[in-house]
C-alpha cells in the first residue's frame, strides 16, 4: 500500500543480501582475474559502478566459457572498447 514504510528488519536483510552477492561477485572475479587486473576492476567500481557491472558481466560470461584468467591488460582493453575507445583528455591554459 502507499505510504507504508519498510520495518527496519526488511531493510537489514536487503543490505545483507547485496553484501552477500557483493562477495560472490568479488570471488568469482578473484577466480578469473590476476591480482593486477582484480585491483583495476576495484578501481573501476569505485570511478563508474555502470562500467564495472557490466565490464563483470563480461568477464563472468568470458570465464564460462573456460577461459584462463584475464591479466590486467586484457582487462583494460576490455574497458576500452565498452567505454568506446580511447578518449583523449585535452588541457588548454588561457
Amino acid at each position: 500500500m502507499e505510504g507504508e514504510e519498510e520495518a527496519p528488519g526488511d531493510r537489514e536483510a536487503e543490505i545483507l543480501e547485496a553484501k552477500r552477492a557483493g562477495a560472490k561477485i568479488n570471488a568469482a572475479l578473484r577466480m578469473c582475474l590476476t591480482p593486477e587486473a582484480y585491483e583495476r576492476m576495484a578501481n573501476v567500481r569505485m570511478a563508474n559502478p555502470d562500467l564495472y557491472a557490466a565490464a563483470v558481466r563480461q568477464i563472468l560470461a568470458y570465464a564460462g566459457k573456460g577461459g584462463k584468467k584475464l591479466d590486467g591488460m586484457q582487462v583494460l582493453s576490455l574497458l576500452k572498447a565498452m567505454r568506446g575507445g580511447n578518449r583523449e583528455t585535452k588541457i588548454t591554459f588561457k
